[in-house]
């Protein structure tokens, strides 16, 4: 309670095990801090909240660090996308304003990557001129295909030059990150361009005013993909295709 209240839970992302256990990576928001936090369930309905995700990562020093949006690495097992395990290890991407990455052994403790000095270490950050000019933020759960990890996020721009001209300032739209399986802080292919920006009016205004296509939800089902994006804040759309 003293993590997710009065402020809720947001931001899910839903994954599932191999022998079937979901698991939701979501934001805690208590009206002063957001913090990454975990629950489990077997059936949808009920549900487990296990807590922030960081909390016992190196002595509790990420805590209380301002955490978000989570995507799980996944991979698909007879035709059914669930968690992978890589070097025995759960990994997830995660952040808001940089993206970094974490492992786990037990899907609750998430200890992420540190540099020697005991700072997070980016894998991604945000890059002056884009449309992820302001700060980058991650999307739906990773899947890892034939082209190596990839993940969608989400870019907000930055006003004036700093930023993508083409773009107005504070648009958040959608771009991908290939990283290397072998070693999944490996950047392979990143957009040049998004590939996911508010073009209707449901997504150019609401309660986000500046407009959005903000991705979390991505689904393989009949052989298409189904993208679920948020459109300023205000609606829920989903975009298809079939590669």
């Amino acid at each position: 309670r003293q993590y997710d209240y009065p402020g809720g839970c947001e931001d899910p992302r839903l994954v599932q095990t191999e022998d079937g256990l979901y698991v939701v990576a979501y934001t805690s928001w208590n009206n002063k801090n957001a913090r990454l936090s975990i629950a489990f369930s077997k059936d949808l309905l009920h549900w487990e909240k296990k807590g922030p995700a960081l909390a016992k990562a190196y002595g509790g020093k990420f805590l209380d660090l301002w955490t978000k949006s989570a995507s799980m690495v996944t991979h698909f097992v007879n035709g059914k996308q669930v968690l992978a395990k890589i070097k025995g290890k759960y990994w997830m991407y995660w952040g808001e304003s940089f993206i970094n990455l974490a492992w786990s052994e037990n899907l609750y403790d998430w200890y992420p990557s540190v540099d020697e000095a005991g700072n997070l270490k980016h894998v991604a950050m945000p890059r002056p001129g884009k449309f992820d000019s302001h700060f980058t933020e991650c999307g739906p759960p990773a899947v890892i295909t034939d082209k190596g990890v990839v993940l969608l996020y989400n870019g907000k721009n930055e006003g004036g030059d700093r930023g993508d001209t083409s773009l107005p300032e504070g648009t958040y739209s959608v771009g991908q990150i290939i990283f290397d399986p072998a070693d999944l802080t490996t950047v392979r292919e990143r957009s040049e361009k998004c590939f996911l920006k508010p073009t209707r009016p449901h997504e150019l205004t609401g309660q986000y005013e500046a407009g959005t296509t903000f991705a979390e939800g991505l689904v393989w089902y009949k052989k298409k993909w189904y993208l679920y994006y948020g459109t300023a804040d205000s609606f829920v759309g989903v975009a298809v295709t079939e590669n």
